[in-house]
């Protein structure tokens, strides 16, 4: 005869065994993914705490690249700031933050995230390229083009179709 205990302890154990790999898969989904999935996947990783520092900070500016992509700008800067906090030093968060501020087309408040993105990491491309832009659009061409021209210097091709 089995023990009355017996049942809910192998459910636990199955229930723990289970969840363990959740959290890496959907720490997957969410760096892989796009739209409501990597939204969901985001916020279901995060919610596990089973990530810190700059795992967790890349959660969640991948969850705000897709707030901003769905026009939740604001929730998307949130999730940037969030991923700052917990990482200073996480270039791809600014230059996403940076991204979100031009597309509310406050282009200065985007400039100088690009600018940080810069200064943690002097060979991102994507910063001086999306720098470049926002300086194009706020009517600062040689900038612009000095820009667009690093951008292009490090990585080749980089904003061509």
């Amino acid at each position: 005869m089995r023990s009355p205990t017996a049942f809910p302890f192998i459910m636990i154990v199955t229930v723990f065994a289970v969840c363990r790999p959740a959290a890496a898969d959907d720490r997957e989904t969410c760096k892989n993914s796009s739209g409501e999935v990597a939204i969901d996947a985001c916020s279901s990783a995060i919610k596990s705490k089973k990530f810190k520092g700059s795992t967790l900070s890349l959660l969640y500016t991948n969850r705000g690249v897709e707030y901003v992509v769905k026009e939740d700008i604001d929730r998307g800067i949130a999730d940037h700031d969030q991923a700052i906090k917990l990482d200073p030093k996480n270039s791809l968060a600014f230059n996403n933050r940076g991204n979100a501020y031009g597309a509310k087309r406050e282009f200065d408040r985007a400039i100088a995230d690009y600018d940080q993105a810069i200064k943690l990491n002097p060979k991102y491309a994507a910063a001086f390229y999306n720098r470049g832009i926002a300086k194009q659009t706020k009517g600062d061409l040689e900038g612009s083009e000095a820009d667009v021209a690093q951008a292009r210097q490090l990585q080749p091709g980089i904003g061509q179709q």
